[in-house]
């Protein structure tokens, strides 16, 4: 993703100052060079702040004090855009965002108001990145999982080297020393070196859902394999059962197939289990005493259901007339003023509301208010007492449903009566109700015995999702994902070699290239007996800080390769020129041809192809990235060098936070 710094941006808290602005060159090597506790540490946690870190690294004091705003300009293909963030209150970072896009920014005197969040900016920063909206795995939730969405945040690993991370023997990235960064990290670099793409990520996610809808069903097509033995017969034993009951006949033939069996109990159901086939040598007659008693018995049920509710519906119309009642009356009693008032200032001049004399309509006004008040009387006095009529109904209803109960009870007992005189009613009616509750069970158990015949369609839907699954199987294969990650490292390290041969590291490391282990987000160097070793088994901090600048600069030749990157394409250096300065003087005694230190010699050489390699990378036909280093080497040392810019020179009093701003 072709994205650079254009500008770094500081708003003062005195709004008398105009903005301190640090602009950059695209496309270059930039240098801003500068003396201890001028703020070139700073530059790093101020555009990490802007571009939206959860937590604000920027030193305290003189840059946060007398600051009120940071910002920084990107520029990428099409537009410029800036992202300014508010200055962090104590030790709680802004939640205060200004988010802005055109052709070309111009940037204010004055930032006062907030138009974006923190939220918002990664979300814009995200789909600036055209980074994929999905997790890695679809049981993760948020973004705090090691497989959640990638973010930009994330790929911050690869554009920040901080002062003690450039010349790091155990780091590589940024922020990797955190378990959640470093866990995320490698499990998205396939994706980021371009061996997976959104097709494969989408893939495998479908890939993820089909094992987990397999496993179910395979669970049940075992379960229901391991049942399936046993439900002819459990079937079977139902269709006897029924015969007993003379549902059916006994002769059925027991041998018929599974589709014929289902058959016959679907056929049973369908019958009116009111009339059963029963014949005289299977089961008697029901009693008809007893049919004619449960058929008058079903009647008055009926009749008695029937006079509850009309009873509930005269509740409900007396209850309605009574409270519309209650509504005239408040109305009316609301209106009781006007009646008061004209009574009392009948006769008088003045007005009865507020006293004064010339209200001429006063009285007619008041007249109008009276006659409302008559009207609700005369309504709330129709509802005063609830119709008689109503009374009457309710009362011959309760007595129709005293009559009714009591019909019901002479039926009970004389039921009650003949069952137990009658042994043989008495045993149709326990034979029938067993039968009854034998058709619901029957009913259940077909509906499972249908489903176990039709589980072919339970193995039919399988085969088309294990179907699907190998298509997917062979995009998402990971054996090729791995050919790819192999060969994405290994062209990133025949980049780094080509960068080693040139930067101050021991001869042997010069002739065989490193290997870049993405498991461990490490380097590793084969060892003079044949064994590969991490860098953290290498000696020497020269060593360490050529391989993180070689590194640095074959990861951002490798991602502008690819047909698309998320990864910006700037990174920023903070002093990998460390591990040789101060022996490196800045400003050789000019009296002095010559300097007798071979220590010098060799420094100062070290450093210049630090810079030297930085430059050559900036100037390969087609480079399309930016590195910016903040170092206390001057332009003695890389004033020879091409593509190069010297940003700013902070020394003589001049630093990041002009010295005006806090009275110096």
């Amino acid at each position: 993703m072709n994205i650079q710094i254009r500008k770094l941006i500081i708003w003062p808290r005195d709004d008398s100052f105009p903005p301190r602005e640090v602009t950059f060159e695209l496309n270059k090597l930039n240098v801003i060079t500068g003396a201890s506790r001028t703020g070139k540490s700073a530059i790093i946690p101020i555009i990490d702040y802007c571009l939206g870190s959860g937590k604000c690294s920027i030193p305290i004091d003189t840059i946060r004090d007398h600051a009120s705003w940071y910002g920084v300009v990107l520029q990428n293909d099409n537009e410029q855009i800036l992202i300014a963030r508010k200055v962090p209150s104590g030790n709680e970072s802004s939640n205060e965002f200004y988010y802005f896009r055109a052709s070309r920014i111009d940037v204010p005197n004055i930032l006062t108001n907030s138009n974006s969040s923190l939220a918002d900016i990664k979300q814009n920063l995200n789909e600036l990145a055209s980074l994929p909206f999905f997790s890695l795995d679809t049981n993760e939730e948020g973004q705090n999982g090691f497989k959640a969405r990638l973010s930009f945040r994330d790929l911050m690993a690869f554009v920040f080297q901080t002062q003690d991370i450039v010349a790091n023997q155990n780091i590589l990235f940024y922020k990797t020393h955190a378990h959640e960064h470093r866990e995320k990290l490698r499990n998205w670099f396939p994706y980021i070196l371009g061996a997976e793409t959104i097709e494969v990520l989408q893939a495998r996610q479908r890939v993820q859902v089909l094992e987990r809808q397999l496993g179910i069903l395979r669970r049940e097509l075992e379960k229901e394999r391991t049942i399936s033995d046993s439900w002819r017969s459990n079937l079977l034993g139902h269709l006897k059962t029924a015969a007993d009951y003379g549902l059916l006949d006994h002769d059925f033939d027991a041998d018929l197939e599974p589709d014929a069996l289902l058959a016959i109990a679907r056929e049973l159901l369908v019958r009116s289990p009111d009339n059963p086939d029963v014949s005289e040598e299977k089961i008697l007659k029901s009693n008809s005493r007893l049919s004619q008693l449960e058929e008058d018995f079903n009647v008055i049920a009926t009749d008695i259901a029937h006079i509850k509710k009309r009873l509930e519906e005269l509740d409900k119309l007396k209850a309605g007339f009574s409270g519309y009642g209650a509504v005239v009356k408040r109305k009316t009693e609301r209106l009781h003023l006007s009646r008061w008032l004209t009574d009392m200032t009948d006769g008088a001049p003045s007005c009865p509301v507020c006293g004064e004399e010339g209200h001429h309509t006063a009285r007619a006004e008041m007249s109008k208010i009276c006659s409302v008040l008559e009207e609700y009387e005369r309504e709330a006095s129709k509802f005063q007492t609830i119709p008689s009529s109503f009374e009457r109904e309710e009362s011959k209803l309760k007595e129709d449903l005293e009559e009714k109960l009591a019909q019901r009870r002479n039926l009970q007992e004389r039921y009650d009566w003949n069952l137990s005189n009658d042994k043989q009613a008495q045993r149709e009616f326990y034979k029938h109700k067993e039968m009854y509750i034998f058709l619901g069970h029957f009913k259940a158990s077909l509906e499972r015995f249908e489903k176990l015949l039709e589980s072919g369609e339970l193995e039919a839907q399988i085969e088309k999702l294990e179907t699907e699954y190998q298509n997917l199987r062979l995009l998402v294969d990971g054996e090729a994902i791995r050919r790819k990650v192999n060969a994405a490292t290994s062209n990133i390290s025949q980049i780094m070699l080509s960068y080693l041969q040139e930067l101050d590291v021991e001869e042997k490391y010069r002739s065989r290239s490193p290997e870049v282990n993405i498991k461990e987000l490490a380097i590793r160097v084969m060892g003079s007996e044949g064994d590969w070793h991490f860098l953290a088994e290498v000696g020497s901090a020269s060593n360490w800080v050529a391989f993180h600048i070689a590194a640095m600069c074959a990861f951002q030749e490798y991602f502008a390769s690819l047909p698309h990157s998320s990864v910006p394409s700037f990174v920023i250096f903070d002093q990998p020129s460390q591990v040789y300065f101060p022996k490196v003087r800045i400003n050789p005694d000019p009296e002095k041809k010559e300097q007798d230190f071979k220590d010098f010699d060799e420094d100062f050489e070290a450093v210049q192809k630090i810079f030297a390699a930085l430059s050559k990378s900036v100037s390969k036909d087609g480079a399309c990235w930016q590195f910016i280093v903040l170092d206390h080497a001057d332009s003695d040392i890389y004033g020879k060098l091409t593509n190069i810019k010297e940003v700013d020179v902070w020394r003589d009093g001049r630093k990041l936070i002009p010295p005006e701003w806090y009275g110096q």
